[in-house]
């Protein structure tokens, strides 16, 4: 007895050691397997093919978690929670949530450190902030992202799960009894199952007509546990069952339905993943997404359509704030140089206190506004870095400005300048009529390094010059002759300005020789006064400079001009749009439930069969025919009560046709949305040019009321006041600098937002294509006229050359007008050592 004892406690231990099964880690990883097989089914179509798609956070990013994801330490908990976990209504809690010990920090820690493996971190530690590098960053710390992709995997899951629901499914199991029966120990040992429902091995299946088949072996080990005649006894069992129904739940509509939405969701999100990608992109640089993403549902049949809007966020956003906040400081320069004139003609008896304190207030003022610009830039920076980033607020960046240099129509050596000559002239005015020679020497030298300066400024205004002509004249292209004509003149007139100009400065070279030697004859007394006519001139030859510069480089920004119908548009997004595919499959599914509740309705008859084979006499193995049952049969389960049924399927009737009204609303709403984007993209390419010739006015008014204050006034007769300027000669400059100051607010505005309708026109229609790194690879439209093809947010860094991916099929109708067009150039990459390629997708010189 005791060694029967033994024995069945042996093999109860066995039994114990096998129960813990395999490991987490061993599921954990079996599951990534599976998932990522399904999906690399799809992701053979280039169409939405997508180069990754595991959902492991990379060790850079700041949501990496570098601890055992199968056995994660306990974050840091609330003290005052803890104790529930140590002692809960008096009861001591479980003692091992602690054992794989407790971590100190959420986050990743080293995420700050690995920030300059791949993005530029300044000497000061600040991230240069491009479209390139934003992306990077977005990429690697988006929780939205990152959220996106962990559903697509999820619809694997339930994919792999419907699989294996409908494959050959195993189980097993054995167990261990003992039973004591009297006060003499006499009892009963049995190892195994003895019941073939409880089976030791059991495998089941189902089958695509409905029908399900169990089969199972039964296994028992019986130990007599007598004081006076111990005995064993074993027995096997086999058995099996089969369900086929006949009805209801009969047939591959039923059998497969859950199979077959689970595998068309998971192509569904596969294709929404994709789009995903091409939204997050508009979202890093327009601050809009207008997909829909993945959801583990599936995809519906409504489809997220763009709408239209005003204005632009995301980088772009940031970017049109910092040229606000540098106009409004160029803005706030002049009127202080402006005001130091004024000043000075107000203690001459030239113009009145009333215009000076108007001009003063008005200075005040745009102090203000610009503190406010810098604090609106600064807290939609953070919040750029924290929604679309999925950084912290407190990583300081640095916005790459090279997109919008085009829009510094002020050159900043030319402000340095003026700079310089305010403080020459304040030098000189600070200068006795009988100061030393010395002095006065110094600043003769100054001046004559600032010539040089004016010179090779002078220098940067006709290069300017030539790539205004070349802009213009690509820009020209298709116009009549009437308004080509007009075009040469106003250059004409410009490059005439700028000729007047270098002659000046060649005069104040001459005029700077002539006070050298006035001050070599110690004539240092009409030095001095020679020195401070020549400042005044130098800066309206600065001024004037700058005027020139500014013209030029208005005329060099251009646009494309698309020509796309709204109906081709609308086709090619029916043809492209990947919402849109799943759309249809939504609908499909939709129209699939009515048969799938419709079945239900039915009587439900079953066709059944069930026996079993066992073994005869004390044996394991013996099995013989005699010791059989087989059974056959039919089951009926009449239609008395279908009433939830019923209602089922009513219901999947109008939700069929729910879905077919909102897909045709879908279609409507995706046709609006082009029409609308097409035309506002015309809207803004003319009134591209509105705004340009308002620029040009404003330039202009800018200049002719500052010539108004610098125009000689006639002296005064003896004992008459001096002649005063107008009454409102001030208030003129003021709202032409104004207008200055808001035109070119809305000529950058209307320019960024003609690139992100533009952006998001290819995003509508579908064919937006993005490389490996979630890049936009841009090209221009079929038959789109450009003056500068791609502008420098449309052209791409820092890699080599873009290999293209297989474009989405088009109309023939849009194939045959790009037959008649130019083909595209393709598009380049700079190398991150190109100075010239900072900025978003690469920057102008």
């Amino acid at each position: 007895m005791r060694h029967v004892r033994r024995k069945v406690l042996g093999i109860g231990t066995l039994l114990l050691a096998c129960c813990g099964g395999c490991t987490r880690t061993h599921y954990r990883i079996d599951a990534d397997r599976e998932a990522h097989e399904v999906i690399a089914e799809r992701n053979t179509d280039p169409r939405w093919s997508v180069p990754g798609h595991s959902i492991e956070i990379d060790p850079r990013s700041r949501f990496f978690d570098k601890y055992d994801p199968d056995h994660p330490p306990m974050p840091p908990d609330d003290p005052d929670a803890q104790r529930y976990m140590r002692v809960v209504d008096g009861i001591e809690g479980w003692e091992h949530w602690n054992t794989n010990g407790v971590r100190e920090e959420i986050e990743n820690p080293a995420w700050r450190a690995a920030l300059s493996e791949y993005v530029e971190v300044g000497e000061n530690g600040a991230v240069m902030l491009d479209v390139d590098s934003a992306l990077e960053l977005a990429y690697l710390h988006s929780p939205f992202r990152q959220h996106q992709l962990e559903t697509l995997y999820l619809s694997a899951l339930d994919v792999t799960r419907e699989r294996f629901r409908l494959d050959t499914r195993y189980f097993g199991g054995y167990g261990v009894q003992f039973t004591d029966t009297d006060t003499d120990h006499n009892g009963r040992a049995v190892v195994g199952r003895e019941s073939g429902a409880n089976p030791a091995l059991e495998a089941s299946r189902l089958f695509a007509a409905g029908g399900e088949l169990l089969a199972g072996f039964a296994n028992s080990f019986v130990f007599e546990l007598s004081g006076s005649d111990p005995g064993n006894f074993t027995a096997s069992l086999i058995n099996f069952a089969f369900v086929q129904p006949l009805l209801r739940g009969a047939g591959k509509d039923v059998a497969l339905e859950q199979l077959t939405l689970a595998e068309r969701n998971l192509l569904g999100n596969l294709r929404s993943y994709s789009q995903f990608r091409q939204g997050f992109y508009t979202q890093v640089v327009i601050g809009e997404l207008g997909v829909a993403g993945p959801r583990r549902s599936g995809p519906g049949v409504d489809v997220a359509v763009s709408r239209s809007r005003d204005g632009v966020d995301g980088y772009l956003g940031l970017l049109q704030q910092l040229q606000r906040i540098r106009n409004t400081e160029d803005n706030l320069d002049l009127q202080l140089r402006t005001l130091a004139q004024l000043e000075a003609n107000l203690a001459a008896g030239l113009i009145d206190l009333v215009q000076v304190d108007q001009f003063r207030q008005n200075i005040e003022n745009e102090r203000a506004n610009l503190l406010a610009a810098r604090n609106r830039l600064e807290r939609s920076l953070d919040d750029y870095k924290t929604s679309t980033l999925g950084l912290p607020p407190d990583l300081a960046i640095d916005l790459d400005d090279s997109p919008i240099r085009q829009f510094q129509f002020v050159a900043r050596d030319a402000s340095d300048i003026q700079d310089e000559v305010a403080r020459l002239q304040s030098r000189t005015g600070g200068l006795p009529g009988n100061a030393p020679a010395e002095p006065v020497r110094e600043i003769l030298g100054d001046l004559s390094d600032l010539l040089e300066r004016i010179e090779r400024h002078l220098g940067t205004v006709r290069e300017d010059l030539e790539a205004m002509d070349e802009a213009v004249d690509a820009r020209e292209r298709g116009t009549n002759e009437k308004d080509r004509e007009a075009s040469r003149l106003e250059r004409a007139q410009i490059r005439e300005r700028l000729t007047t100009v270098v002659q000046q400065l060649e005069q104040a070279g001459t005029t700077l020789e002539g006070l050298t030697q006035q001050l070599l004859s110690d004539s240092r007394e009409t030095a001095i006064r020679g020195v401070v006519v020549l400042l005044g001139d130098l800066l309206r030859i600065v001024q004037g400079s700058i005027l020139v510069q500014a013209r030029a480089r208005l005329e060099t920004i251009s646009i494309e001009s698309i020509d796309l119908q709204s109906g081709d548009a609308f086709e090619i997004a029916l043809a492209n749009r990947l919402d849109f595919m799943n759309a249809r499959s939504a609908l499909v599914d939709s129209w699939r439930s009515i048969q799938f509740n419709a079945d239900a309705l039915q009587s439900e008859l079953n066709l059944t069969a069930s026996g079993e084979l066992r073994t005869s006499g004390d044996s394991a193995a013996d099995f013989e025919a005699p010791n059989h049952s087989v059974h056959l049969g039919l089951e009926l389960d009449s239609p008395f009560t279908r009433l939830v049924e019923r209602n089922n399927y009513r219901e999947s009737l109008i939700n069929y046709q729910r879905s077919r009204r909102s897909f045709i609303q879908s279609r409507d709403s995706l046709q609006l949305t082009l029409r609308t984007l097409l035309r506002d993209i015309e809207q803004l390419r003319t009134t591209l040019e509105i705004q340009r010739r308002a620029v040009v006015i404003a330039i202009r008014r800018v200049d002719l009321t500052r010539a108004e204050l610098y125009a000689p006034v006639r002296p005064p007769q003896p004992g008459q006041r001096p002649t005063q300027f107008g009454p409102t000669a001030a208030i003129n400059l003021l709202s032409a600098l104004s207008s200055l100051r808001d035109t070119q607010n809305s000529f950058l505005d209307v320019w960024l937002n003609y690139y992100a309708a533009r952006l998001r026109l290819f995003r509508e229609l579908g064919i937006m294509q993005l490389d490996e790194e979630g890049r936009w690879i841009d090209s221009m439209f079929p038959g789109a006229e450009s003056a500068n093809a791609m502008s420098p947010l449309m052209r791409v860094r820092g890699r080599s050359e873009v290999a293209a991916k297989v474009p989405p099929p088009i109309p023939a109708a849009w194939a045959r007008k790009a037959n008649a067009s130019a083909e595209p150039s393709q598009t380049r990459r700079k190398t991150r050592s190109d100075p010239g390629a900072r900025g978003a997708g690469g920057g102008t010189k």
